[in-house]
């Protein structure tokens, strides 16, 4: 009897790509991506059969973007590219929602998928045959469905944060520079008296500005005692010895005030985070620091003990401050400066440019060079920035300015130089204004949203307390000044610190700035009776 010929059974293989979102990492781990890719590999090896194999060839993932912040998937659309060359015969996820955040994109999902027959599988979901009218009916019931739960979870969160905000509480989110992962306590604080390093063992005592009260504040932040709002200080108390926390030297905290400080007495964002990065303080997300980052810490209201909500500072918040308020709105004026924007035509590389000033016409001077008088080459100088007045070669002023202001920091009276050149500002005063105009302003919305007066009344009332409080604002930016001169006056070797390289080129800068006007006038050419060419006659020298 003959034998039979055998059947060979050919494996079909489905192209299967995996696509995974997740909408919030803040530990950037992945982990959860990790777990729906490995679900969606599950699914992959349920549905495989002896006549079909659905292998995964290839995996899209996008980590902590939200569904309703509009931002690009960049794997997103890189598997629509491919799913328009054909790459895949089938899509598998966890959910539809992971791979559509809106009506729109489901409908381009639908063009690229339908007409090429591509099949989308999911985890939860089931089956999605977007070839036919139901199943694309069902594609976009489902999208719909997802858009309503999107949208009323974001209702419930921004309520949920503007009532954190009425009652000053810290709203959530990665752990802010400065503080420990709760948000509100600082790091590191230190009892001054036992030693104790926190965040354990240091209890909060809230006070009231105005009448003194402690302890005395409802859960929207009004002073029981004289019915203040906006007069809230929260500070910390050993335990043990009833005394209160200061930062430790050298924690988040600390250097935080310090280089607060240091930024009003002229030192640059790029030496700031430099010092930092030497001292192994990394961000809260454990990368190196750089000065746009640190500029944005800087600029938190929060480290004011101030509350920001939707683009404005709405009040106190119910945690230890970094700073005080005048610190931190005189340091974010300084910072908000336009002329300070880095670029490559404003960041100073020489100790003189747009400080010493044309004997001429009165104009700074600025770094540029000329012939050699001998050979061929340049040599760097300074000159006139508007009208070529004067020149002057760039290392011998420089010098001879630095010896003038390390003669002048040798006599006995160099501490002349830190007498205060203005009157005080009434910082308290300034915040009971502020308080008062924030309340006219809330009062004013309120009655606007009871009806009580249409837009353009509440307009023409709000304006004058808007100006009010501006005029506050502006006036408390200026009530902190640092005075840039006061390590060099008061080091007991001001030629060491000079030279030392800590004190940068922003520092030098900072203090010659404030303590000398270097004017330059014409000089004569050729050599001097004494056979230089520098004639330290023509740079006056006036202390400021």
């Amino acid at each position: 009897m003959p034998l039979e010929p055998a059947i060979t059974v050919v494996r079909r293989v489905i192209r299967c790509f995996v696509y995974a979102r997740i909408s919030e990492d803040r530990e950037g781990a992945h982990l959860a991506t990790e777990r729906q890719v490995a679900d969606c590999r599950a699914i992959a090896g349920q549905l495989s059969t002896p006549q079909a194999e659905y292998q995964i060839v290839r995996v899209f993932e996008d980590n902590d973007l939200s569904a309703y912040s509009g931002k690009r998937r960049p794997d997103y659309q890189a598997m629509l590219a491919a799913l328009r060359d054909e790459e895949a015969d089938c899509v598998i996820a966890w959910h539809t929602d992971r791979l559509h955040r809106s009506p729109v994109e489901l409908e381009e999902y639908i063009d690229i998928c339908g007409p090429k027959g591509i099949d989308t599988r999911t985890v939860k979901a089931g089956q999605l045959d977007l070839s036919t009218a139901t199943g694309r009916m069902i594609a976009r019931q489902l999208g719909v469905q997802a858009r309503y739960e999107v949208e009323r979870m974001i209702e419930r969160a921004r309520r949920a944060r503007d009532q954190k905000v009425e009652h000053g509480e810290y709203t959530g989110g990665p752990r802010p520079f400065g503080y420990e992962a709760d948000g509100v306590t600082p790091r590191t604080l230190l009892c001054p008296d036992c030693g104790r390093t926190g965040p354990d063992g240091f209890t909060v005592r809230r006070q009231c500005d105005g009448c003194g009260a402690v302890d005395q504040f409802t859960r929207n932040l009004s002073c029981r005692g004289c019915e203040a709002k906006d007069t809230l200080t929260v500070t910390h108390v050993c335990a043990n010895c009833g005394i209160e926390a200061r930062f430790e030297k050298g924690s988040e905290a600390a250097t935080l005030r310090d280089a607060a400080d240091a930024i009003l007495a002229g030192t640059s964002l790029n030496s700031l985070a430099h010092e930092m990065a030497n001292a192994g303080l990394v961000t809260s997300h454990g990368k190196q620091q750089r000065a746009p980052n640190l500029r944005a810490v800087l600029l938190r209201p929060r480290n004011a003990g101030l509350m920001k909500h939707r683009g404005d500072v709405v009040g106190r918040a119910d945690w230890m401050p970094l700073l005080d308020e005048a610190t931190w709105r005189s340091m974010a004026a300084v910072l908000e400066d336009p002329s300070r924007k880095p670029s490559a035509a404003n960041v100073r590389r020489h100790l003189g440019s747009n400080i010493y000033l044309c004997g001429v016409c009165g104009a700074t001077l600025k770094a540029s060079s000329k012939p050699n008088r001998r050979g061929g080459g340049t040599r760097p100088v300074y000159r006139c920035r508007v009208k070529d007045c004067v020149t002057r070669d760039l290392p011998d002023l420089d010098s001879y300015v630095i010896m003038q202001l390390m003669d002048r920091l040798t006599r006995p009276d160099a501490h002349d130089l830190l007498s205060p050149r203005e009157d005080p500002v009434d910082v308290r005063a300034l915040q009971g204004e502020m308080r008062a105009a924030r309340r006219r302003v809330d009062e004013l919305a309120a009655s606007f949203g009871a009806g009580e007066m249409d837009r353009q009344e509440w307009r023409a009332a709000s304006g004058p307390a808007r100006a009010r409080l501006q005029a506050a604002e502006d006036k408390m930016k200026a009530a902190v000044k640092r005075n840039p001169a006061a390590e060099l006056v008061s080091a007991e070797d001001p030629v060491a610190l000079w030279n030392s390289p800590g004190f940068d080129l922003s520092r030098k800068r900072a203090n010659i700035d404030y303590l000398m006007s270097v004017t330059v006038h014409p000089a004569r050419r050729g050599r001097l009776p004494g056979g230089g060419y520098f004639d330290e006659s023509t740079v006056e020298i006036d202390w400021k």
